[in-house]
């Protein structure tokens, strides 16, 4: 029974851990720009990286350019 305790505590330290180095990386990024290629910081990295954000900005080549014709 012990040994269930002591894993269940382990458990929620590394959850809490976690859960501070995605509040640290999300804290880091700019809220009001869009998302670079490169994270400021490595925690902003492994906070991308947990919550699945790999957003970029779209290429400007690839968009279709409504002003010229055949474009788009």
């Amino acid at each position: 029974m012990p040994a269930m305790l002591i894993l269940a505590v382990a458990v929620i330290g590394l959850v809490l851990v976690v859960l501070a180095v995605v509040v640290v990386g999300i804290k880091q990024e700019p809220s009001t720009q869009e998302l670079t290629r490169q994270a400021p910081r490595l925690i902003a990295t492994l906070a991308r990286r947990l919550l699945g954000v790999y957003v970029r900005r779209p290429d400007p080549s690839v968009i279709p350019d409504k002003r010229r014709p055949g474009t788009g």
